[in-house]
């Protein structure tokens, strides 16, 4: 990437457009930015750096920092880049965010960042600054980081590279040479041995755990062993702990078998008691029963004799209850009278209030009518003078299509001048290319007839050295030389006369092409004046100057009033479709205020036929109820009901009684059969069965009980510690086999995690990550480049080598850098180098960086370095050396720009650029080239 011209523009400390024609450095060798301090050399670069990435060169200056103090308020900030890559030209022009006046009006708006990359194709531009950026990556093949740090040698970050650590070193190299797959290799195998090891430590804690729940008897011969598995800390000897619990749980079931048979006895005797004890507690009870029924008969046979006579005398009762039946039938039925009666006066009282609502709503229709007539008049009216409303939306239309074709036509008119500006400036400059050729031209041409004629005097010259007087001359035969041709000095030979004059009919060649391109270009520009004056008669025929500045402001006024139009006219358009929208909304509304009042009528109508009926029907319920009511006994219902429930009364009191007397009757008969039968039972029950000691047999019963639940008890305990034993050698044996392979898999792991972190254990071993093992294949190429330089600095002194070995075992290493001093055969830190020293062995590591990064990177092409201050603190065989390596680089066809306030850079370096502060503010830039 070589820069051919770069403008600035109210950025830094250039107040104004500033214009660096960077291409007439040529395209190798070294050139010198020099000038005033603060007077902004560094700006040139960071110019540079801006329009590429959108950032300066260096870290310390922000994009919004970059708007020059100096500078008018309206004067844009801006920098446009051309550069050359791999054959052809690209263009960029990328702005900051800053604030700038208003177009219109007072006050200050902000101007958006933004940037435009040209292609020198047919693609089409890149916009946004960020996807300008992204593009310019792409092409370069290098982000901003790997730019200042490969081409673009910032202020103050020589040394960084050189005394960076291991990991500071291992960062740069990351995103250079793209190592961040290895690192993510690291990650990757650090990550899956954590895994497993909490896997591994947690099914440690789960056998462990398991371990100490582990249930023994305190007496059994395994409780020792038992207790230290309880208490370990740690897993060892697993078949150990299985081979305790594959006896205990032996032990626990032989046990319990031995159990179930005394079980099984206890059960059987328990058995026989209860059967014993249940036919002598039945005796007992039989010999209770019996006392019980014989009492019982004793007792109701006098009882039932009573009751059989008060149950014939409330049988005599049934003729009065029957009687009372039928008279309760014959009201009830009287009741549905009642009912009736009670409708009609209800019916007569809706209708009353049915007949004073219809009668009041007509006061109501009446003012609702006069309302809705007033209504549909308004409206009317309003139609009415609405009638024209469509007509006026289309002559406003029409009127601004007319006013859009005029503000199209005259904005084509401003297009077609700014492409007039383009050209007249391209006319401008093709000119002034064939004036330098022109004047060019001229001067060879009176140099070559100057040389012609100095060659053939020079002939003449050599022929008068051989002329003799009496001989003839070989030119005009005369013998007489009275005044022979003498040598002209600084004569060319034939050779350097024919050389030259081919030059010059080169120069003549393509002073003739500047002439007919500028011809050209001109022919187009008066081509595209017509055109435009053509356009602009078109436009307004009242236009009549022949400037087209004049033309063109006299459009732009009319333009502003176009607009002025335009906006009225959408008012009136507004206002017109406003109208329209409101005429049909009118035409809607009319027709459905004329059926409501048609409405209005019918429901009045239906009104009074409702009055009518209402009428009718109240009279006719009146008349039924006065014959309903001359049928009845009691003047209200309730008065009816009472009566039937006072005959009911007397009705259920008979009844009830007459049930009560069967009911106590039927009962006492029941028992005392019951009692006779149950003894007759009893009594052949106590003859066949004699009576035991059941205290004794209840005695034996609980001592057998005792027993069972005391076995029970012993074998539930067994059960559940058997179980529990069981289940935790299941779960340990599982267990182990996991732990198992999680330990083989955690060592293989654990191995290469621990080898590519840089983590082998041994004090003899380097600790080197996997990536920085990548990175240090690179970084002994780019010593071994930068040693090429730093022996020419230093004279052969000193020479750069990675450090191979460390004292601190415990931090990374595989970066660090050392120096050899060839002049002692010492080897030692590079932070012992002096200033200059540090600056050369900065400055030879930087440029091997960039060697390797362009060797390496694959399709990088840097044409030229920019190299920002740090020669001050050299001395002047230092500088010698430095300027010999700095040589070296512009090599091939490489140009390489350095900053720096020193004298003898300024007298050995011819390109200059130099930067001078006005005294009104700002700077200039002049271009010194000897």
């Amino acid at each position: 990437m070589r820069p051919i011209k770069l403008t600035i523009s109210a950025f830094g400390p250039y107040a104004k457009e500033t214009e660096i024609i960077l291409d007439e450095l040529g395209e190798r060798g070294l050139y010198l930015i020099t000038g005033d301090t603060g007077a902004g050399k560094t700006t040139i670069f960071d110019a540079i750096a801006f329009a590429l990435y959108g950032e300066a060169s260096g870290n310390e200056r922000e994009p919004g920092m970059l708007r020059s103090k100096y500078a008018d308020p309206k004067t844009p900030t801006f920098v446009e880049l051309e550069f050359f890559y791999q054959g052809q030209n690209y263009h960029i022009r990328r702005n900051p965010e800053y604030m700038r006046p208003k177009d219109r009006g007072e006050g200050m708006t902000l101007q958006r960042a933004d940037a435009v990359l040209e292609f020198p194709d047919d693609r089409l531009p890149v916009t946004k600054a960020k996807e300008v950026t992204k593009a310019v990556t792409e092409l370069i093949g290098l982000d901003r980081g790997q730019f200042t740090q490969i081409a673009m040698l910032a202020q103050g970050d020589f040394m960084k590279l050189l005394f960076s650590k291991t990991e500071e070193r291992s960062k740069i190299f990351r995103e250079i040479f793209h190592t961040r797959p290895y690192l993510a290799f690291q990650e990757k195998m650090k990550n899956a041995s954590g895994r497993l090891q909490e896997q591994y430590e947690d099914v440690s804690k789960s056998i462990l755990q398991y371990m100490k729940d582990i249930s023994c008897e305190e007496d059994d011969v395994l409780a020792t062993d038992v207790k230290k598995i309880r208490e370990s800390k740690a897993v060892v000897h697993a078949d150990k702990v299985l081979e305790v619990l594959e006896i205990l749980t032996n032990q626990d079931a032989d046990s319990v078998k031995e159990k179930k048979k005394n079980l099984t006895k206890i059960e059987k005797d328990l058995e026989e008691l209860n059967q014993r004890i249940g036919k002598a507690e039945a005796v007992i009870r039989a010999k209770k029963e019996l006392e019980k029924a014989e009492q019982t008969i004793a007792e109701k046979t006098p009882t039932l004799k009573e009751l059989e006579m008060a149950l014939k005398k409330e049988q005599g009762k049934v003729p009065e209850r029957e009687q009372l039946t039928e008279e309760i039938g014959k009201r009830q039925e009287k009741l549905a009278e009642y009912d009736e009666l009670k409708k009609l006066q209800k019916q007569i009282k809706e209708l009353e209030k049915q007949i004073e609502i219809l009668k009041g709503r007509e006061s109501r229709y009446q003012e609702k009518k006069a309302q809705m007539q007033a209504q549909l008049e308004q409206k009317r009216n309003l139609l009415e003078q609405l009638k024209d409303a469509e007509i006026k939306v289309l002559k406003v239309t029409a009127e601004q299509k007319e006013v859009s074709v005029r503000k199209e036509t005259a904005e084509d008119i401003l297009i077609q001048y700014k492409r007039y500006q383009r050209q007249k400036k391209s006319v401008e400059e093709a000119q002034k290319a064939y004036l330098v050729m022109q004047e060019e031209c001229t001067e060879r041409k009176t140099q070559l007839a100057w040389m012609e004629r100095a060659f053939l005097d020079e002939q003449a010259g050599i022929l008068a050295k051989v002329l003799k007087t009496g001989a003839p001359c070989p030119v005009c035969g005369s013998v007489h030389h009275p005044c022979p041709a003498q040598m002209t000095e600084g004569a060319p030979e034939k050779e350097e006369l024919e050389k030259y004059r081919k030059e010059t009919a080169d120069v003549e060649k393509k002073t003739n092409d500047a002439s007919f391109k500028a011809n050209e270009k001109l022919v187009q520009l008066k081509a595209l004046e017509e055109e435009i004056q053509k356009s602009v008669k078109s436009f307004d025929s009242s236009i009549q100057e022949e400037e087209i500045e004049k033309s063109l402001a006299l459009i732009g006024q009319q333009m502003d009033a176009l607009e002025k139009s335009e906006k009225e006219l959408q008012k009136k358009l507004e206002v017109a479709k406003e109208a329209v929208a409101e005429k049909q909304k009118l035409e809607a509304e009319i027709p459905e205020l004329e059926q409501m009042q048609k409405k209005l009528q019918e429901e009045e109508q239906e009104r009074k036929d409702q009055l009518l009926v209402s009428e009718r029907d109240k009279a006719n319920a009146e008349e039924q109820a006065v014959k309903v009511r001359g049928k009845l006994e009691f003047p209200e219902k309730a008065e009816a009901e009472q009566k039937i429930k006072e005959l009911d009364k007397q009705k259920k009191e008979i009844d009830k009684n007459l049930n009560a007397a069967q009911k106590a009757f039927q009962d006492c008969s029941q028992s005392v059969e019951a009692a006779k039968t149950k003894k007759k039972t009893l009594e052949k029950q106590i003859a066949g069965n004699k009576e035991a000691d059941m205290e004794e047999l209840v005695q034996a019963r609980q001592e057998v009980s005792g027993a069972k639940k005391e076995l029970q008890k012993q074998m539930e305990e067994i059960r559940i510690r058997y179980e529990n034993n069981l289940k935790i050698r299941n779960a340990i044996d599982k267990q182990s086999a996991k732990l198992l392979e999680l330990e083989r898999n955690w060592t293989q792991v654990r191995e290469i995690s621990d080898t590519v972190n840089g983590k082998i254990k041994g004090g003899s071993k380097e600790k080197i990550k996997f990536e920085t093992y990548i990175q240090t294949n690179y970084f002994d190429r780019i010593i071994a480049r930068a040693n090429t330089r730093f022996m020419v600095m230093s004279g052969g002194q000193y020479e750069l080598k990675r450090q191979t070995d460390t004292d601190d075992r415990k931090s990374q290493s595989g970066l660090e850098l050392n120096v050899i001093d060839h002049y002692n055969g010492s080897e030692r830190s590079v932070k012992t180098l002096s200033g200059g020293e540090s600056f050369k062995a900065s400055l030879s590591l930087a440029l091997g960086l960039s060697d390797e990064i362009q060797a390496s990177a694959g399709g990088i092409q840097l044409d030229t370095m920019f190299v920002d201050e740090g020669f001050g603190s050299l001395d002047e065989e230092s500088l010698e050396q430095a300027m010999k390596a700095l040589n070296g680089l512009t090599e091939g066809n490489r140009l390489v720009g350095i900053i720096s306030h020193v004298q003898e850079l300024k007298a050995r370096i011819d390109k200059q650029i130099v930067v001078t502060k006005e005294k009104s503010g700002g700077s200039r830039v002049e271009l010194k080239i000897d």
